[in-house]
């Protein structure tokens, strides 16, 4: 279990369709497919901006009532939850100048943008990954283990 070994383990939350289908091509799978890998390749480049990765799942997907998880204020009830989590390959190495330890990759991934219109069960009004609006915020990220605890 590569989770041992590794200071920090960075969760990834979102209501954005990041299925890993492993299409790359439009013309090896169906364009739901390749849309979907499309999003989980964004994802990955946005993370290994600063460093780079180590997953031991793709994205897992649940359906689940987003009340207590911390996105924005405009979804509520049930939805379809991608949870991604990574393992950078150096402690610290998203800290933003303030001391936040996820920080940097909040300001990485927030705003980029992302194809909508999935397997998504929410309305993305701007098709981004949106981690900061307390409003529509569709991203979370957390550590999950490590020296400190941070959301964002």
């Amino acid at each position: 279990m590569l989770y041992r070994y590794f200071m920090e383990i960075i969760e990834i939350q979102t209501l954005v369709d990041i299925t890993k289908t492993r299409v790359s091509r439009a013309n090896q799978g169906s364009q739901l497919e390749y849309d979907q890998n499309r999003n989980f390749v964004t994802l990955m480049q946005c993370v290994e901006i600063r460093s780079i990765v180590s997953f031991e799942e793709a994205p897992v997907v649940v359906s689940d009532d987003v009340k207590s998880y911390g996105f924005g204020s405009s979804y509520t009830g049930k939805h379809n939850i991608w949870t991604f989590r990574i393992i950078p390959d150096r402690s610290g190495v998203y800290r933003s100048e303030d001391g936040n330890i996820i920080g940097g990759l909040i300001d990485d991934l927030d705003s980029v943008p992302v194809i909508k219109n999935l397997t998504e069960t929410i309305n993305i009004s701007k098709a981004i990954f949106d981690c900061k609006n307390h409003i529509a915020k569709n991203t979370i990220i957390k550590v999950i283990s490590g020296n400190s605890k941070a959301t964002g």
